[in-house]
């Protein structure tokens, strides 16, 4: 974010910093867990504790940071009001709750015989249904009608299918009454929470914010456009195939589909990298264009395990395991460490001195953290990656163990910023 934005409409800070401050913990916890369960858990994704971090990560993690972000970023890029902060705060402490029942149970493997998860997931559906209700009820109500606004407002209705879906899966592992395959029903509910909330949130988001930090102005939208048509065509097909038709060739078809509205997203940040006026990146700008070097290289593993389900069996859950690995520790993980420090250092800048300037010096946004750390972090976040996906590749435990400890440095490193920033205590006692 840049001051340049009209800040008028932003909502309370006190809002939006729970989301970060669970977020961050959550992240935190995941790499706990990662490493606890680096000795084995990687065979099969319906690993209780894989299905437990998975979910720590795609809720507690990257959707609690985004709900906190879009709290912050609706009213400022869509120039609107948020509809009722009183929901936002109901919303994260129901959400909260749900994500730690839900997380507990798939660690413990209690599902077939308890009701915790049950519970969870029926607070995280209300949740949403409420954050997806002032999400809308706000956006709704913009006059910017522009192609960006288009994919956020999308991608909430794809996140209460997501979560709608989420819900039958969790009951049918008790009850048994849909009698379809739970990998086919789990890999529905997967790509319709990464393609149809997470990738069309990201595309709308950082299609409005990208140029903005790198400084480029006239870029060719209509890539956007026909990158949301082929991208919401194919995941309506991937996911009536999933369930309905399940046929190779149709599952191949939608994929390529979502591939190529991929394909034109990634065009328009490649064309605005080369135009920038803003040479250098800082370790924000660095963390999200790794992001997207990792979605295209998930999107090579997504596309071999669609086209090749039953060859090197023996492999074979490894390889869509790394796929998922690279989307959610990779490309999703990546984007929202990066855009952490370009949304809440500004968030806090904006609370503590907005009133101040002109008065006293003022730190920037950018002094707000350890710039030392965060580069620090980018690197060890780096390594991990490489070890972890060489490790479930290989099936080799060392690499796992370290490929999980450079993650948890990344995280313990992040956490030090985040907290850092929140609890800046304000500085005007230097006179301009």
């Amino acid at each position: 974010m840049e001051a340049g934005l009209s800040t008028k409409n932003a909502p309370s800070p006190s809002i939006v910093l729970p989301h970060y401050i669970f977020g961050a913990i959550s992240f935190l916890i995941a790499t706990v867990l990662l490493l606890i369960s680096s000795s084995g858990d990687f065979t099969h994704y319906m690993s209780p504790k894989l299905l437990s971090i998975t979910h720590i990560m795609v809720l507690g993690w990257i959707t609690m940071i985004i709900m906190g972000a879009l709290y912050q970023l609706v009213p400022v890029v869509m120039e609107v009001r948020l509809h009722s902060e009183k929901i936002a705060l109901i919303t994260f402490i129901v959400f909260g709750l749900g994500v730690t029942f839900m997380s507990i149970a798939f660690w413990s493997f209690t599902f077939s015989r308890s009701i915790l998860l049950e519970i969870g997931g029926v607070l995280v559906l209300i949740a949403m249904i409420l954050f997806a209700f002032n999400i809308l009820k706000s956006a709704l109500k913009t006059q910017r009608k522009d192609i960006e606004n288009t994919f956020v407002i999308t991608s909430v209705f794809w996140l209460l299918i997501t979560v709608i879906a989420g819900i039958i899966i969790t009951f049918n592992f008790a009850f048994n009454f849909i009698h379809e395959s739970h990998i086919q029903l789990l890999k529905m509910h997967a790509h319709i929470g990464v393609v149809g909330w997470f990738l069309l949130l990201v595309i709308g988001v950082a299609s409005k914010l990208m140029p903005m930090f790198l400084i480029v102005h006239k870029l060719p939208r209509t890539l956007l456009i026909y990158s949301f048509i082929f991208t919401n065509i194919g995941l309506i097909m991937l996911t009536t195939g999933y369930y309905y038709i399940n046929h190779q060739w149709f599952l191949i078809l939608s994929s390529g589909l979502i591939i190529l509205g991929i394909f034109f997203f990634l065009r328009f940040n490649l064309i605005a990298f080369r135009k920038r006026i803003r040479k250098n990146l800082d370790t924000g700008m660095k963390l999200s264009a790794a992001a997207f070097m990792m979605l295209g290289i998930s999107v090579l593993f997504g596309l071999f395990s669609v086209i090749t389900p039953d060859l090197f069996t023996d492999i074979q859950n490894r390889i869509d395991i790394t796929y998922g690995f690279l989307i959610l520790f990779g490309f999703l993980t990546s984007l929202v460490l990066g855009q952490t420090y370009k949304t809440l250092p500004f968030i806090i800048w904006l609370h503590r001195y907005k009133s101040l300037v002109g008065k006293f010096k003022v730190p920037l946004p950018v002094e707000l953290y350890s710039d030392r750390m965060a580069n620090i972090h980018y690197y060890t976040y780096l390594v991990g990656m490489l070890f972890m996906i060489i490790g479930i590749l290989s099936n080799n435990v060392l690499a796992l163990k370290a490929g999980a400890s450079c993650l948890l440095i990344t995280a313990i490193l992040y956490n030090y910023n985040v907290f850092k920033i929140i609890f800046h205590k304000t500085q005007n006692n230097e006179s301009k």
